[in-house]
């Protein structure tokens, strides 16, 4: 082995619990990182598909108000009170 391995293994083998937390450390924040992009892009699509969809709803809702006719039914009743008699 050449004396530049010799010294990475003793400096390795003297450092290890703080190498080993570094790595800890780095895992968890790539992770953190990951879950932090995937959030915000599950979130901007969904609340695209949202308001898009919201959109269509009150492009498709159309209020009509109709007055209703009832003169049948006034003249049915009229007709019942006038046989009664």
């Amino acid at each position: 082995m050449s004396q530049e391995k010799v010294d990475q293994k003793k400096y390795d083998k003297t450092h290890r619990r703080a190498l080993v937390r570094k790595k800890k450390i780095e895992e968890f924040l790539s992770l953190a990182c990951v879950l932090v992009i995937t959030v915000a892009v599950f979130g901007w699509v969904g609340y695209s598909i949202y308001s898009k969809a919201s959109k269509d709803d009150e492009a498709n809702k159309t209020y009509e108000y109709h007055d209703i006719d009832t003169s049948a039914i006034t003249d049915y009743i009229s007709s019942l009170d006038t046989t009664a008699e």
